[in-house]
């Protein structure tokens, strides 16, 4: 047992470094871009990101066998194959943000752990790529790469270990070491970008697919070249009466709150705010301009409370092209949230939502010009 116990010891250190190294349901806004490739030219092969993954793993396990050897001969480490599956083009789900498209490249890193007196464990750790287009409304991004690694898991172990009770032990004493880190951040130098997408993968793990991106251009096709501008202002904000169904007031009789708001991702907040209940406040937020709206305009508003950190309240509306992105005087409604014990007809908490904030706000738009 204190050569099992020593070398879990020996066995958490190396998996740190390993994991370390490879890097009521509420609606979401949709996602207003980028939009996908429009040409091949520029990619980024599948086999060329999983191999930078490879190489990578195989230099921390011969890394981590050099530090074993110092200790003990009789534990080594190694990389199982790497499992690659396809590119997919997914969204954001923010509820309280702009969301946009961007590339998921899901992995599966395996590292076998070849443990004496005892059944090897295997170490998976799933890894997600993810690849985005960041500050493509600007007309000229840049391709950002986020390495995310989820929760690992650790198998096999044999009936012997369960007579003995010590399975869990060996397997809480490499848990209790591992500390994920957070995401795995950086941006692809000369990777200037309006656009990205993902090929149309014919199998998991298909050698052929990529993701792919376009640079901005000076001279865009005639479909792009419209220009438009819309104009959003934000005229009052009105506090309505929300109460559980208990009467009580949510949250408290007087807010101290911030009301921060987006028209795209043309960004606005307030000063604070003092409001009771029935209080209906003018706005003095500067308008938000958004020039070249593309097909969707979703305006987000988000009640702030300052005296309980926690607690954000939100909502969005989206609004097409196609409705010359309805233009003229609106009301959005802002919800508050609160839970209802278990009670007659439910046994599980609920988590409800009441009417709080009326966000009054108004759409105008220059009409649209085409450069021929």
């Amino acid at each position: 047992m204190k050569e099992e116990a020593q070398t879990c010891v020996v066995l958490a250190v190396v998996v740190v470094h390993l994991v370390f190294s490879v890097a009521f349901a509420q609606q979401t806004p949709p996602p207003l871009g980028p939009p996908t490739y429009r040409s091949e030219k520029v990619q980024l092969g599948v086999g060329l990101l999983s191999g930078f993954v490879k190489t990578k793993v195989a230099e921390i396990v011969t890394d981590a066998n050099k530090k074993i050897s110092q200790q003990t001969k009789r534990v080594t480490v190694e990389a199982l194959p790497l499992k690659v599956f396809s590119p997919m083009r997914v969204e954001t789900q923010h509820t309280n943000r702009p969301n946009q498209y961007y590339v998921r490249l899901p992995m599966g890193i395996s590292v076998r752990v070849k443990i004496p007196l005892t059944t090897d464990r295997t170490i998976y750790i799933p890894l997600d790529l993810n690849l985005s287009c960041e500050g493509w409304q600007t007309g000229n991004g840049t391709v950002q790469i986020v390495g995310q690694t989820g929760p690992p898991s650790i198998e096999n172990g044999n009936i012997i270990e369960d007579v003995l009770m010590v399975r869990d032990v060996i397997d809480n004493l490499i848990r209790s070491k591992l500390t994920l880190p957070g995401a795995i951040r950086f941006s692809l130098p000369n990777s200037s970008c309006v656009t990205i997408g993902a090929s149309r993968s014919q199998s998991v793990g298909d050698p052929f697919a990529f993701i792919a991106y376009d640079a901005p251009t000076r001279i865009r096709p005639i479909l792009d070249r419209a220009t438009q501008t819309v104009t959003v202002s934000f005229k009052k904000l009105k506090r309505l009466r929300a109460r559980n169904k208990g009467g009580a007031i949510l949250y408290h009789p007087t807010e101290r709150i911030l009301l921060e708001t987006y028209a795209n991702f043309v960004l606005n907040q307030s000063a604070p705010l003092i409001m009771r209940e029935d209080d209906e406040v003018a706005l003095t937020l500067p308008p938000a301009v958004v020039k070249s709206p593309g097909d969707l305009l979703v305006i987000i508003a988000n009640i702030r409370q300052q005296l309980i950190t926690t607690a954000e309240d939100s909502a969005f509306v989206a609004s097409t092209r196609s409705a010359n992105f309805s233009p003229g005087v609106h009301i959005l409604q802002i919800t508050k949230i609160f839970i209802e014990p278990p009670g007659p007809g439910h046994t599980k908490p609920l988590q409800l939502r009441v009417p709080a904030y009326e966000l009054t706000y108004e759409v105008h738009h220059t009409p649209t010009i085409r450069i021929q």
